[in-house]
């Protein structure tokens, strides 16, 4: 490149610099814009999706289940578990000839291990039911209000130090925005939990399991609620399927291998029922119970420390924080001895199921082995109904009292502790 005539050099070098400067500082402009815009795009596309996911799940809340659908589903879940009825049956034919222990073949706990496998599997079948979706659809609005109100408390942060006006940023009547925006979605996400709740009422009362308002939001809130829910569920599928195991047996006629089958079957059906109630005193005896004794020693610990701390404490102002610990941590200890007053009290409810259980399942392998005309299996079958009614009648959980709101939500923290 030619120097322009009579132009000193020093001065040219100057304006080939601003004239650099000057370049790179439009293609960086162009740049930030670029990825200003992309970055605005980033966040348009998450928030789009994530009131979308809301609003789908508000809107399904407004939908309701033919008896078609749940024909549809029961026969899904008939088709699912029959077969691995069959397969427990199977292993429970060869478990007597095989060995207690051995080092090259099969033996008794080999087998029993796969028998458990099954029962686990045939549990999670039996679980199907548009009253276990509705649960679904409380607990992922109940998720998303909290992500919600996190999402919030972040805006109201950022508005700290965000712009009056602004093309480029996000401004404080942005954030305003979207903060009411969220705030209206919270409020029809709590109307949609309303509304799932008394359709997840009704279906339990479908289902033979009568219970209060009260009762729900106890059965909802607690770490054993789940499971309460599963076995109510559980009991209604067997019901069902003991009902077309008894008809198919009468259909057979006089056919007595096909009427020990179907009737073997149901054997299977408490073995499973058994294997899931022995499953939920195990959570509680090994899991829940321990967990709750665990946060209580913490507790009492912190506040022991709290309590010195007291004593020797002459500010007020500092006194005044470390009294409204102790009343925090009162309030923890209070309701884990609630809490495990519900426990155990759910635990001593399962334990008498799970006799009775038991009990009918030693009669039904007995009856298996000696029965001889399909009649008596029918007349079994038709016993095991009542069975089923008064299983479902012993789940309802106890209402508890709780002292106050602040307790209530206590209850709700210590079941997400307990729940990790």
């Amino acid at each position: 490149m030619k120097i322009p005539y009579k132009m000193p050099l020093a001065i040219w070098l100057l304006v080939m610099m601003i004239g650099c400067a000057d370049a790179l500082e439009e293609q960086n402009a162009e740049n930030n814009t670029s990825w200003w815009q992309s970055s605005k795009q980033v966040v348009a596309d998450m928030w789009s999706s994530s009131t979308q996911t809301v609003k789908k799940l508000i809107k399904q809340s407004d939908e309701t289940t033919s008896s078609e659908e749940k024909d549809a589903l029961f026969v899904q879940v008939w088709n699912k578990v029959t077969p691995t009825l069959s397969k427990v049956l199977y292993l429970e034919k060869e478990h007597d000839t095989l060995p207690n222990s051995a080092w090259l073949r099969k033996d008794k706990s080999d087998n029993q291990g796969e028998i458990n496998k099954l029962l686990d599997e045939a549990v999670t079948i039996l679980s199907l039911s548009h009253t276990n979706q509705i649960r679904q659809r409380i607990r992922s609005l109940e998720e998303k209000i909290r992500e919600m109100k996190q999402t919030i408390s972040q805006y109201r942060q950022a508005q700290v130090s965000a712009p009056i006006r602004s093309t480029w940023t996000t401004t404080v009547a942005d954030y305003d925005d979207k903060i009411k925006q969220l705030t209206k979605l919270i409020e029809q996400s709590n109307e949609a939990i309303t509304k799932l709740k008394a359709q997840f009422a009704k279906e339990l009362s479908d289902k033979g399991l009568t219970i209060t308002t009260e009762q729900l939001e106890i059965l909802l809130s607690s770490v054993v609620g789940d499971d309460i829910i599963q076995s109510s569920i559980i009991y209604d599928n067997v019901k069902q399927i003991s009902q077309q195991l008894m008809n198919l047996t009468i259909k057979s006629g006089e056919d007595l291998e096909i009427s020990q089958r179907y009737y073997g079957m149901y054997t299977v059906l408490l073995r499973t029922l058994l294997h899931m109630q022995q499953t939920f005193i195990k959570n509680i005896d090994e899991t829940y119970l321990p967990k709750i004794d665990q946060i209580v020693m913490d507790v009492q610990t912190i506040n022991t420390t709290t309590q010195n701390l007291l004593r020797g404490e002459h500010n007020e102002n500092r006194s005044r924080h470390l009294k409204a610990n102790l009343e925090a941590q009162n309030l923890t200890l209070k309701t884990a001895s609630l809490y495990k007053k519900h426990l155990i009290g759910q635990r001593g409810k399962v334990v008498g199921a799970t006799e009775k259980t038991a009990a009918d399942l030693q009669i039904a392998q007995n009856t298996y082995r000696t029965v001889r005309v399909s009649g008596e299996l029918v007349n079994l079958l038709r016993t095991s109904q009542k069975s089923f009614d008064l299983l479902l009648s012993i789940q309802v959980p106890d209402l508890l009292i709780f002292e106050n709101l602040q307790m209530k939500q206590e209850f709700a923290i210590l079941t997400q502790k307990l729940a990790k």
